[in-house]
C-alpha cells in the first residue's frame, strides 16, 4: 500500500488529483492540504506514515520547492512528486532529488509513472502479507488483544505476569527456577514451584479460551522450563518501538522517532511493580529520553520552538537533574522570545541543581546561553 499526500493551493486541482488517485489499487490518500504551512505542521507533529507528497509547485506564502526541502530535512525517507503547470522548475525540482515532475492537467498514465516508481523504491510487493490477528501490548500493562476483540482476560495476576514475562524473554525458554525466583523472589522454594505449576495451568486456560491454544511450551532444556510459541506473526509494540529506533538511527527521520514516541506511552510495563521488568524499563526510559531530545532538535531546526517545548518538558521531568536538559529549556525560551521566563527558569533551576557546598552548578550560565542558544542544540 503506497499512502499519499498531495499539497495544492487550488481546491478543484486538489479535488482532481484525490479522484486520480483513488482510481489505482494499493493506494491510500491519507491526507489532501491546501496550505503548504498545513501540511509542514502535520509532517513534523504527526507520526502518521506516508511514502509519497504530490507537492504543487507555485503556491503563497511558500513555494513548492522550499516546502519540499523543509520536508526532507524532517522527513527524508518520503518521495517527492512535483505537479505544476510551469516547467522551468523541473532541473529545481530534481536538485532535491523529487521522484518525478508532472506537468498539469496530470493524466492517469503520468499518475501511474510516479506511484510506480514509488513502489519500487520502497519495496512495496502486491499481495503483502495480512495484518497479524494479536497484539501484544508492553507499554502500559500488559495485555494481548485479538482484532476486534476485547483485551484478553486472566484469572489472577499472576497469570498476567507470567504471560508477561515469558513473552520478555522473546521465545528464549527459561528454567523454572529461575522463573520461581523473578517472579516469587520471597516465597519459600517448594511452595513456589508448586505455584509456578498451578500459574501455567490457569494460564493456559486463559489463552485457550481466547482461541489461543499451544501457546505455552515445556522446554526440557535448563532443567526444565518454559517457552512462549505464538503460532502466527503477532503485532509486537515493544518490537516495533525498537525497528522504529532503529530505523531512526540508520536514517535520522523525524518520522520513526515520533512512532516510537508515541508507542511508549507512560512507558514498559508501566505500574505492574514486577522486579524482573526494572532492567528492561531503564533502558526504554534512557532510549525514551533520547528519542525527546531528537525531536526537541528537529523542531529547533526547524524553527518551529512551539513545537519543541512538550517533548523538551517531557524530558526534563524525566530526568530533573540533567543540567543539559535545563539548559536547552532556557534556550529554547530564549529562542521563544520569552527572556523574562528564561530568567526565572534559570533561577529556579539553579537553586535544584545547587552543590552541597552551595556553589551553583557550572553547567548552567545565563550569559552564555543568552548569547548564543542555537548552539544548544
Amino acid at each position: 500500500m503506497i499512502r499519499v499526500i498531495a499539497i495544492d493551493d487550488e481546491p478543484a486541482a486538489l479535488r482532481r488529483t484525490d479522484k486520480l488517485l483513488r482510481t489505482f489499487d494499493g493506494v491510500e490518500v491519507c491526507g489532501l492540504y491546501d496550505s503548504p504551512k498545513k501540511f509542514l505542521e502535520y509532517a513534523l507533529t504527526s507520526p502518521d506514515a506516508f511514502e509519497l507528497a504530490l507537492i504543487d509547485m507555485e503556491m503563497p506564502g511558500l513555494h513548492g520547492l522550499e516546502l519540499a526541502r523543509r520536508l526532507r530535512d524532517v522527513r527524508p525517507e518520503v518521495r517527492v512528486v512535483f505537479a505544476t503547470a510551469y516547467e522551468e522548475f523541473a532541473r529545481e525540482a530534481f536538485d532535491v532529488e523529487a521522484l518525478d515532475y508532472l506537468l498539469k492537467p496530470m493524466t492517469e498514465e503520468q499518475l501511474a509513472r510516479a506511484l510506480s516508481r514509488c513502489k519500487k523504491q520502497v519495496g512495496i510487493q502486491a499481495g503483502a502479507a495480512a495484518a497479524p490477528a494479536v497484539s501484544v501490548r508492553s507499554f502500559g500493562p500488559f495485555s494481548v488483544i485479538a482484532t476486534g476483540e476485547a483485551p484478553m482476560r486472566f484469572r489472577n495476576s499472576k497469570s498476567r505476569e507470567l504471560l508477561a514475562y515469558l513473552h520478555e524473554r522473546g521465545g528464549r525458554p527459561v528454567g523454572k527456577a529461575r522463573i520461581v525466583e523473578e517472579l516469587w523472589p520471597e516465597g519459600d522454594p517448594e511452595r513456589a514451584q508448586v505455584i509456578l505449576h498451578s500459574t501455567v495451568y490457569q494460564l493456559r486456560k486463559d489463552l485457550e479460551a481466547y482461541g489461543l491454544a499451544d501457546v505455552v511450551e515445556h522446554s526440557k532444556t535448563a532443567g526444565g522450563g518454559y517457552c512462549l510459541r505464538w503460532p502466527f506473526a503477532i503485532d509486537d509494540d515493544a518490537v516495533e518501538f525498537d525497528l522504529a529506533c532503529r530505523e531512526f538511527e540508520r536514517s535520522a527521520s523525524l518520522t520513526p522517532v515520533l512512532r516510537a514516541i508515541r508507542l511508549y506511552g507512560d512507558g514498559y510495563l508501566a505500574g505492574s511493580g514486577y522486579g524482573w521488568a526494572a532492567p528492561r524499563q531503564a533502558e526504554l526510559e534512557i532510549k525514551y529520553s533520547e528519542l525527546l531530545e531528537a525531536t526537541v532538535d528537529a523542531y529547533v531546526r526547524a524553527g518551529r520552538y512551539d513545537l519543541a517545548l512538550a517533548p523538551l518538558q517531557k524530558g526534563v521531568r524525566l530526568l530533573p537533574l540533567e543540567e543539559r536538559l535545563h539548559a536547552k529549556m532556557i534556550a529554547l525560551l530564549l529562542l521563544s522570545g520569552r527572556e523574562a521566563d528564561a530568567k526565572r527558569y534559570f533561577e529556579l533551576v539553579s537553586d535544584l541543581l545547587e552543590e552541597p557546598d552551595g556553589d551553583a552548578s557550572n553547567g548552567l550560565d545565563f550569559p552564555r546561553i543568552r548569547a548564543n542558544p542555537v548552539s544548544f542544540f
